[in-house]
């Protein structure tokens, strides 16, 4: 009897003894970077798949898959882009033969999206430029890409491009007036919003962005009034908002995992 509560109390020491080094091996793995644990936990999940995948079929069909959904996983998961970006290049390099055409060229848009979280600039706009897949909701980052490289003719036909489809989007005034700005008009840039303000006067954010104009142009009376109009309109809104800034910065990589 007394052996028998030695062995049961010496297993009970290792499985105690067990759980602590698991339990601070667990701590080290939380403590590490990077620090969204879900996505990396997804990242092991698609490796996982894809050596599954790969036993099972004994070919590499879904190579490029798997290289395009890691790419997606370590944008999420750091803010160095560069491994992302080595992994989109590698989805790119092993699109199959047989593979459309609009699956490649979707493959460069996506890799636009990652460059432009990079602040790659030029790559981003060559992506976009090369996958031919450029929308109405591209147009103000494409734009804004044409205008860093300084090329304000094919930026404005963007700008253009958003206020045709819908000539109340403020995405297209944003586009136009900060076009303007940037180009040292900035009494251009207010012309815009006036026009947009005559069109719908009931918009906050139109007078929030007339108002960073007027203030830029030393016009500070202007700016309170407009401000003051804005937040009548939208009380929580925030006139330091900059969409120009969102699509040059984007924080969230909206691509789906295939």
């Amino acid at each position: 009897m007394i052996l028998k509560i030695r062995r049961t109390s010496k297993k009970d020491d290792i499985r105690f003894f067990t759980s602590i080094i698991f339990a601070f091996l667990f701590l080290v793995w939380l403590c590490t970077p990077p620090g969204n644990k879900f996505m990396q936990l997804c990242l092991w999940g698609n490796h996982t798949k894809y050596f599954i995948a790969k036993y099972i079929q004994h070919s590499d069909i879904n190579e490029y898959i798997f290289h395009r959904n890691n790419a997606i996983y370590l944008a999420r998961m750091y803010k160095d882009k560069k491994k992302a970006l080595q992994e989109i290049d590698n989805a790119i390099k092993t699109v199959p033969a047989f593979a459309s055409d609009k699956e490649l060229k979707t493959l460069y848009k996506e890799r636009a999206q990652i460059r432009l979280m990079a602040k790659d600039y030029n790559g981003a706009l060559n992506d976009y430029i090369n996958s031919g897949q450029i929308n109405i909701n591209d147009c103000l980052t494409v734009a804004m890409l044409f205008k860093l490289v300084g090329n304000y003719r094919e930026a404005m036909s963007y700008c253009n491009e958003i206020l045709e489809k819908d000539n109340l989007a403020f995405a297209g005034y944003a586009c136009l007036s900060d076009l303007y700005d940037s180009y040292g008009r900035p009494d251009y840039a207010l012309k815009v919003w006036d026009l947009a303000i005559d069109r719908k006067t009931s918009n906050a954010r139109f007078y929030a962005e007339r108002a960073k104009i007027k203030k830029k142009m030393g016009d500070i009376e202007g700016y309170n009034a407009d401000v003051k109009i804005a937040k009548e309109y939208s009380p929580t809104i925030d006139i330091d908002e900059s969409i120009i800034d969102q699509v040059l910065s984007p924080k969230i990589l909206s691509l789906a995992i295939k």
